[in-house]
């Protein structure tokens, strides 16, 4: 007998949406409805590609735009395997982050979302089966980032660009760029934004 495929959620947002708080609650909602997860996080400061992004986030080290787009697809092509033999064997992913941040951020700065996603189809890159975008303004976004840390990386001080990743994210989530897109409005509390994302996510669990 087949196992189950499990499935693939992602979390994405600019600085400050919530996406690490949302994760860990999901987290906990899937575990107690008895399902096994794994939860990935991007950039992965674990691995050597993660931490060079984060030198580069941190202003210790400057990089060109194809330089960073190319380091993040790498940061989730070493992920591959993982994702594919996770999924098979019936477990629930949940990503902070993943290629589709790489797609609002990245396109910002020149580079075409056409190439990007060829780059995925080359490479196979593993779609989720939803893509959950925490809305919040870039207001919002500097208010709650100086609340959590006196300094902030290049990209969360930078209001004009936090505002056109923004509008980069809404426009691939209302086309469902890559894969299937839901907005949430995460100006709210915590617990009602997990609430919007129970409904969407209760129907597999």
């Amino acid at each position: 007998m087949e196992r189950k495929k499990g499935k693939f959620i992602v979390i994405e947002g600019i600085d400050g949406a919530g996406g690490e708080t949302q994760t860990k609650l999901i987290k906990n909602f899937l575990e107690e409805k008895g399902k096994n997860v794994l939860v990935l996080r991007y950039p992965d400061r674990k691995n050597p590609i993660g931490k060079v992004i984060y030198q580069f986030l941190e202003t210790n080290l400057e990089l060109t735009p194809t330089t960073l787009f190319l380091l993040y697809f790498a940061d989730f092509i070493k992920d591959i395997n993982l994702i594919k033999k996770s999924l098979n064997s019936g477990m629930f992913i949940i990503a902070d982050r993943y290629f589709t941040s790489t797609l609002a951020y990245q396109s910002v700065q020149g580079i075409k979302i056409s190439t990007m996603l060829k780059m995925a189809q080359i490479f196979k890159l593993p779609k989720p089966d939803i893509t959950i975008l925490l809305k919040i303004s870039p207001e919002t976004s500097l208010k709650r980032k100086y609340k959590e840390k006196k300094k902030l990386d290049r990209f969360e001080k930078d209001k004009e660009f936090l505002n056109k990743v923004a509008k980069s994210y809404e426009k691939l989530a209302r086309k469902n760029v890559f894969c299937k897109w839901k907005i949430v409005n995460a100006e709210k509390s915590k617990q009602d934004v997990f609430e919007e994302i129970r409904k969407i996510i209760e129907k597999w669990v």
